[in-house]
């Protein structure tokens, strides 16, 4: 782990990518983040709101301490390609070199098949941290309900990934 222009928080789950994000602010006070993701967690509605995914995940990061002068947004994209591309137009735009994405520790190989291809061909060094799951071990994952899930969800995704892109 290391500081660098930018570390983007990519959408999904905010808690665990929170958490993480704010774990390199402890160790880097410095660092610049930006939470990304346009997509509606639908079990937020039920308290009469509809951030979408980076405005929960700035949130949350605002409430562990992270100043807001250090928390960006960026809401248009709803995959983690759109993402890659959301994100590569932010970094030419803002000239950053060396950027770090967080995502799931889950989800890690196909955000960085998706991401170094773009980042690669762009000139911009991009390195990866994966946030630990909450609800289950990443060592015995099939012993959990959750895990499962993720396993089957990640998996359809890839092959998804492996078909369109």
């Amino acid at each position: 782990m290391q500081q660098t222009d930018a570390c983007f928080v990519l959408g999904g789950n905010s808690y665990e990518r929170g958490l993480a994000a704010f774990d390199i602010y402890q160790k880097f006070p410095t660092q610049q983040f930006v939470a990304t993701g346009g997509n509606y967690p639908y079990q937020i509605l039920c308290l009469d709101t509809s951030m979408v995914e980076a405005a929960l995940t700035h949130h949350f990061m605002l409430s562990l301490g992270v100043p807001d002068a250090q928390v960006d947004t960026l809401t248009q994209s709803h995959s983690t390609r759109d993402e890659a591309e959301e994100i590569l137009h932010y970094c030419q735009e803002h000239q950053l070199k060396k950027v770090m994405i967080i995502s799931s520790a889950f989800h890690m190989r196909r955000v960085r098949w998706v991401f170094e291809e773009l980042f690669t061909d762009a000139g911009i060094e991009v390195l990866f941290h994966g946030a630990s799951a909450m609800e289950y071990d990443s060592g015995n994952w099939w012993k959990n309900e959750e895990g499962l899930i993720m396993a089957n969800n990640e998996m359809v995704k890839l092959f998804y990934y492996l078909l369109k892109y």
